[in-house]
């Protein structure tokens, strides 16, 4: 992302920003860039947006997330978002996604208070998109719209067949959550959530609660999971 080289008018300079991107570099850059640009302005940092809660949302005015999944991932994290976007109107919502999920996120995704950009936006163009309200920048960016789009890499085909729901499930487990305290996170019920993880234990052949939590932990879980360090890609 280029450097920021002119001067941006900010419509909210004490903008309360949180980033969401699963490369440390991205979150601590722009939090770097932010603050340069409005000293008064705040961020939080998160990188997984499972972590994002009703409190978190209640304290900010901008929610930004990088979105790098597969087509039907990024189908299933749609209904969760859209989920947090209806219980927090007041947050403006920014997507930043790679030209092969743009046609899913303009029909999912785009609503009055959301933005989508692009995977090589320009620094100063985001910045402009956080700091100032939608309809004073593009809701959906140039560059984003000029981007091609390129064939699905082989990693989209080899991955293991779990939905992105019990991905969600063995994500929260592999932190200690137990399954009733997941269902009341993701205001599922109890059932739903067991049988989303029993789900998941017979597409990956395992019979044991022993043999999932070695599983959650090998180097695969950790990387079809995006568990760290696989999920702290620069």
């Amino acid at each position: 992302m280029s450097e920021i080289k002119e001067s941006l008018f900010m419509h909210n300079p004490y903008c309360r920003v949180v980033v969401i991107s699963k490369r440390p570099m991205m979150r601590e850059g722009l939090q770097v860039v932010m603050k340069k640009k409005a000293t008064e302005s705040s961020q939080i940092l998160l990188a997984d947006y499972l972590d994002l809660s009703s409190e978190i949302l209640d304290k900010v005015d901008v929610v930004m997330i990088e979105l790098d999944s597969s087509q039907q991932e990024i189908i299933e994290q749609c209904e969760y978002l859209n989920h947090l976007k209806s219980k927090s109107r007041h947050v403006r919502w920014i997507f930043i996604v790679p030209a092969h999920l743009r046609n899913i996120a303009v029909e999912r995704l785009l609503t009055a208070k959301t933005s989508l950009l692009s995977l090589h936006e320009p620094m100063s163009s985001i910045i402009e998109h956080v700091f100032n309200n939608v309809g004073d920048a593009e809701r959906i960016s140039k560059y984003l719209l000029q981007e091609q789009v390129s064939q699905p890499s082989i990693t989209d085909t080899v991955k293991t067949n779990l939905t992105f729901s019990e991905c969600r499930v063995l994500r929260l487990i592999s932190k200690g959550w137990k399954l009733v305290q997941i269902a009341t996170l993701l205001e599922k019920n109890y059932k739903t959530v067991s049988a989303q993880k029993k789900s998941a234990m017979r597409r990956l052949a395992l019979k044991t609660d022993a043999e999932m939590y070695a599983w959650i932990f090998s180097d695969r879980g950790k990387r079809e999971l995006s568990i760290p360090p696989y999920n702290q890609g620069i």
